[in-house]
């Protein structure tokens, strides 16, 4: 197979990820939660974003991933990759305290359960929480992040049982209940927030981080041949579309084959992990 036949064989899966990775901006403090934040991370750092300082909760600070002598992604938050040319290694009250609690964070990179309208995240519980039908891993830093960091990025396979009209239990605040909701819950305003899933690009009606807009979900971008009847087939609520929709640009080769090292393991992108 042909280096042009293998990138045009790219996932879905695949391309959440790409599209994630160009979502983070070069020379920013970014949060990385458990899971696809971990791979999608690195992939940013080593493509896009050489500037940007990646952190993890447990007190990992500015790691600075190196294939030639780890040749993979950290698959958690205190693997052993991590501790490769990190600027300092701390504990979860020097992270959580002095970046987050100190207003240093800028991007709290998220995964979740389940989504919800308004940007809420689920990682705790399906169900009453009381009787819940599962219990799921719980909150971490993913609470703190959604706080405390100055906007929000959300990966979440594209699935109706996860894109819900509200969240079986609010983990990780988004714009709450709509205007205003973090102003009345205390928390400064957010954004711009952003959701990618395996299908496209969300964003939020809000142009000043949740005081005005309607602070709900819209799609703003497809994948390639997905269209956004389709989308909103898989979504719980009644999706906005933007009215200028755009499509995101496929993966290059580069994208691709370093996605598929950094992942060699199969530990991110095999089917059923994400």
């Amino acid at each position: 197979m042909s280096y042009k036949e293998y990138v045009e064989d790219y996932t879905l899966a695949e391309l959440m990820c790409v599209a994630a990775a160009r979502e983070l901006r070069d020379g920013e403090t970014i949060f990385l939660g458990l899971g696809l934040p971990l791979l999608v991370g690195t992939l940013a750092k080593l493509l896009h974003t050489p500037q940007a300082q990646l952190f993890t909760e447990v007190g990992v600070f500015d790691w600075v991933p190196d294939l030639e002598v780890i040749n993979r992604a950290p698959i958690h938050i205190a693997d052993l990759p991590l501790f490769v040319g990190a600027a300092m290694l701390g504990d979860m009250a020097d992270h959580l305290g002095l970046m987050l609690m100190g207003g240093h964070q800028d991007v709290a990179f998220l995964g979740a359960a389940q989504v919800d309208r308004f940007g809420n995240l689920n990682t705790m519980c399906l169900g009453d929480y009381h009787r819940p039908t599962r219990r799921l891993p719980g909150v971490g830093g993913n609470t703190d992040g959604a706080c405390l960091s100055r906007r929000t990025i959300t990966i979440i396979p594209q699935e109706r049982r996860r894109f819900v009209e509200g969240v079986d239990f609010r983990t990780s605040p988004g714009y709450i209940d709509g205007p205003g909701g973090r102003t009345r819950a205390g928390l400064r305003p957010q954004g711009p927030n952003v959701v990618i899933s395996t299908m496209g690009v969300f964003r939020f009606d809000t142009p000043d981080g949740g005081g005005s807009g309607s602070c709900e979900m819209y799609l703003d971008a497809v994948f390639p041949n997905v269209s956004p009847s389709t989308i909103k087939e898989l979504t719980s609520w009644d999706l906005r579309v933007a009215a200028e929709l755009k499509e995101v640009e496929p993966p290059n080769v580069e994208e691709v084959l370093l996605l598929r090292q950094l992942d060699s393991l199969g530990m991110f992108l095999a089917e059923g992990r994400y």
